[in-house]
Parts: structure tokens; C-alpha cells; sequence
């Protein structure tokens, strides 16, 4: 079995205290893919935890994370725009979730969230990454919401008819199609939470003017630190927090720093740099454990590890009530539907 991580006790006591929230990991997909089992204590073998294996539940208590957020095991380019597929999946998480429903509660109302903190046990919402075969239909979108899909990221990794993704430097400057901005409207309508998540910079600021609600970045890294096409500009940041949004930091060194490999204090560092740019109530965490990417801190390579940030976080001097914030009071304030 895995050490649990050494931790002060003052970190230790915040993290219990707090409502720790992280906002995308694509775990689903190896779920539903490859017969992972959440329910069991799993530990990637390789240096620097490349590509999976990051989360499950026995880890999810360990690192003392209540809320997590599942992407919907369907590949963006591929069986969401045959049509069906999102319903299809949607179903298919609904029935596996019944059978783990003691550990691990799928949560579809933000009522659902206390109540899962009061049993004692870890919960997921999900979220779509990628508009992708869905269609600017109030009826199809408000189906979604009731089926208990939070939030649908506007693009993924290729373009489609609601916006454009940041993947190709061409398609920067590329406007909101109207097709973006119906979906905002039905999102909205619905109850459901815009992310903003992998947009090209003129789709992004486009959604966020469009948005009359707090949108997300669920998992973004920072072009004032690190310049790359994965990462968002310091006014796209600015416009999010201007709306009350939240963004979620991601973990991956690559995305945050020159080199693939770095410690967990290169996210301390991003966190830092997120909070001088726009404030303590736009920071979150969006680790994109399970993602697919090359490597994730050293000191943070799993779900686990979480409180090993907090414990550097307060290391900083950062007042715990921020540190509270960032560990999840701003996300719940975001999927509450609180301005």
C-alpha cells in the first residue's frame, strides 16, 4: 500500500476542513475503456506518473478530495458526433454509479454535494469536454442537465460547429460561431455551467461576453508563464474572474513550466501567479489527472498527494480563508450557481 504523504498538522487540519473540489480528471475513459476499477487502490509504476492512472476512491480519501469532476468517457472527434453518443453515456455512468453508490456518489444537484460530505464519502459530477455532436436544442440540453450533466466544455481538440479550439495558432482569431452562442443560451437555461476550457483566444473571450452566468476554465495553464497553445492570456483570465468564473489550474509541469518535470511547487507557482492576475476568488484546481499528459509533479503525482498542496500553499504565508477557496469553496460557489 502507498505511504500517505507526511503533512504538518496545521496543513492537515485546513485540508479536513475545507471542501476540496477538482474540477476535470478523464478517468472515466479507463473506466469504460479498460475495466478500471475505481474501487480499488491503484498506483502508477512509472517515474513522474505519466499519462493515467491517478485516480480512485481509496486515493480520493487519502488525499481528502470530496468532489471530482469525471469528463464523459467519449472521444470529442469521434462517437459524440455519430449522434446518441452523449445520451448513451450518460445512462451508461448512471447504471455503473448505482453500483458503487457506497463509495463514491455521482452528484446531480448541488444539494447532492453536502449530502455526500455528510455520508462521509467522496463525490463526481460530470462534465462534457467538447460540444461535439450536441446541438443548440433547449429541450436536448435541459435532458442533458436532468440526466446530471454540469457542464459542457465549448470545444476539445478539434473545432466544431459551437466554437474553435486553441490546438491551431489559426484559429485564434477566430469568432464565436452563432452556434456557440445559442449554446450558451440553452447551457445557461438549463442550469448548466459554460467551461471555457481549450478555446482559441477570440472564442474564449467571445463565450465569456456571451456568458450572464459564472463560466469555468476547468483545467488551464497561464501564457504569462508559460507561452503555448494549451494555455490562456492574462485578459482571458481577467474577463473569467470579471464574471465571477472560476479557473481551474492545472497540474501538468509541461503546461506550467519550460520542462515536463518540476514539483508540486511549480502549480504553488501558477496558483501565485492566477491570484496577482485576478484575485482570490477566480483560483481553482483542475488537475486534468488521467488526462493523457507526459508527467505530473513530483510530490503531487496522484490524487492522493493533494494535501501536500495545501501544506505548501500555507508555506507561502497565503491566509488560510484563500487557501480554503482555492481548494474548493470557489468552485462550490461556481457549481452552487451562486454569483
Amino acid at each position: 500500500m502507498e505511504r500517505e504523504p507526511s503533512i504538518s498538522t496545521e496543513a492537515r487540519k485546513v485540508h479536513e476542513q475545507a471542501i476540496v473540489v477538482d474540477l476535470h480528471a478523464d478517468t472515466l475513459f479507463l473506466v469504460f475503456r479498460f475495466g478500471y476499477r475505481l474501487e480499488k487502490r491503484h498506483r502508477n509504476p512509472l517515474p513522474h506518473s505519466p499519462f493515467c492512472v491517478h485516480v480512485d476512491i481509496p486515493r480520493m480519501r487519502t488525499g481528502g478530495v470530496n468532489l471530482i469532476g469525471f469528463s464523459l468517457p467519449v472521444l470529442s472527434f469521434g462517437l459524440g458526433r455519430r449522434g446518441g453518443g452523449i445520451r448513451r453515456s450518460l445512462e451508461r455512468v448512471g447504471a455503473w454509479s448505482k453500483t458503487l453508490e457506497r463509495d463514491i456518489q455521482f452528484v446531480r444537484q448541488p444539494d447532492d454535494i453536502v449530502n455526500a460530505r455528510e455520508r462521509g464519502v467522496p463525490s463526481f459530477f460530470l462534465t462534457c469536454e467538447g460540444a461535439h455532436g450536441i446541438r443548440a436544442d433547449r429541450d436536448e440540453i435541459a435532458g442533458y442537465r436532468a440526466m446530471g450533466l454540469w457542464s459542457i466544455t465549448l470545444a476539445h481538440l478539434t473545432p466544431c460547429r459551437a466554437a474553435f479550439p486553441s490546438t491551431m495558432r489559426r484559429w485564434a482569431a477566430r469568432p464565436l460561431p452563432k452556434e456557440g452562442f445559442a449554446l450558451i443560451e440553452c447551457m445557461e437555461s438549463a442550469g448548466m455551467i459554460v467551461d471555457l476550457a481549450h478555446l482559441g483566444e477570440r472564442s474564449l473571450i467571445d463565450a465569456v461576453e456571451a456568458c450572464t452566468k459564472p463560466p469555468i476554465v476547468s483545467h488551464t495553464g497561464f501564457r504569462g508563464l508559460r507561452p503555448m497553445w494549451r494555455n490562456i492570456s492574462d485578459y482571458a483570465a481577467k474577463k473569467v474572474a470579471d464574471k465571477n468564473g472560476v479557473i481551474g489550474v492545472v497540474f501538468h509541469p509541461g503546461y506550467l513550466t519550460k520542462s515536463l518535470f518540476g514539483s508540486v511547487d511549480c502549480v504553488v507557482a501558477a496558483i501565485q501567479y492566477l491570484r496577482s492576475i485576478a484575485g482570490d476568488d477566480a483560483i481553482a484546481l483542475g488537475s486534468d489527472f488521467d488526462g493523457w499528459v507526459p508527467s505530473f509533479p513530483a510530490g503531487l503525482e496522484d490524487i492522493g498527494m493533494m494535501p501536500v498542496l495545501t501544506e505548501r500553499l500555507l508555506r507561502t504565508g497565503m491566509p488560510v480563508d484563500t487557501v480554503k477557496k482555492i481548494l474548493g469553496g470557489n468552485a462550490l460557489r461556481v457549481l452552487r450557481g451562486e454569483d
